[in-house]
């Protein structure tokens, strides 16, 4: 079968608690890749006539089969048999071949998908260090905040006058000013990597979905094949079993041939 393989989802979110916001989900795991196609193919039984005893030709069984022992000469009915048979499994297998190069054609296909679909993936992990980044400073953001908070409400507790009161009172209003200017771009940055991490991993999720979806498909259309190989090799190894090497009446062919 082919190796699917295949990705897991990048997902990546931030809320906003206490002006602090959570580190984006790690991607899940890898998903199992397509397996490699059964080699094997049934070779067919091409009998050819071979002169023997007077009037007598005999079956030629394929990779020179024989049961190695002395078989009387076919009956005109078995020989009719006997052709009838070489010639379904050589059809079969004609037809077995033709469905053969198109799956592998297709399998080389999606290999290159999957190498493509590999090679994609780069620029999401970007995204997720980019987002890590803004995480890092949206928790130093927070912390900042936090510490700015405790401070001030334990100044306003203590219930401080004069002018050093004042003084340190206009130091919490420009600290303050100066962590609200740094909000808007920090809230700004993170709706513009979020949007940007959604869409991409929306479309590569996408794409892995149906690349997933193309691999299933492939496996089970190459198992069908595997097994219909298995089935007429057995109709072959038959036909050699009951036809290879077995003598018949040239006369009983030429009526065979004739329609009789």
């Amino acid at each position: 079968m082919l190796k699917p393989f295949l990705f897991g989802a990048l997902c990546m979110a931030f809320a906003w608690q206490a002006q602090a916001q959570t580190p984006p989900a790690k991607p899940a795991p890898a998903k199992p890749a397509v397996a490699k196609p059964a080699a094997a193919k049934p070779a067919a039984a091409k009998p050819a006539p071979a002169a023997d005893a007077a009037g007598t030709l005999t079956l030629s069984g394929a990779s020179g089969a024989s049961s190695g022992k002395a078989a009387p000469v076919l009956t005109r009915e078995e020989l009719r048999i006997c052709l009838k048979g070489e010639e379904e499994v050589r059809t079969k297998l004609d037809a077995l071949k033709a469905r053969r190069a198109p799956l592998d054609e297709e399998k080389a296909a999606v290999t290159a998908e999957q190498d493509s679909a590999r090679a994609a993936k780069a620029p999401l992990d970007e995204l997720k260090k980019k987002a890590d980044d803004l995480s890092a400073r949206l928790r130093d953001y927070a912390a900042k905040v936090e510490s700015w908070n405790t401070r001030f409400t334990e100044f306003s507790a203590a219930g401080r006058t004069g002018m050093a009161a004042e003084r340190q009172n206009n130091d919490f209003k420009r600290e303050r000013e100066a962590l609200e200017a740094q909000k808007k771009p920090l809230d700004a940055e993170r709706e513009a990597v979020m949007a940007e991490s959604q869409a991409a991993v929306v479309a590569y999720n996408a794409r892995i979905s149906a690349l997933d979806t193309r691999v299933a498909d492939w496996n089970q259309r190459n198992a069908q094949w595997n097994e219909a190989s298995k089935a007429l090799e057995i109709e072959r190894q038959d036909w050699v079993d009951q036809c290879a090497n077995r003598r018949y009446r040239e006369d009983d062919e030429k009526a065979i041939r004739a329609g009789k």
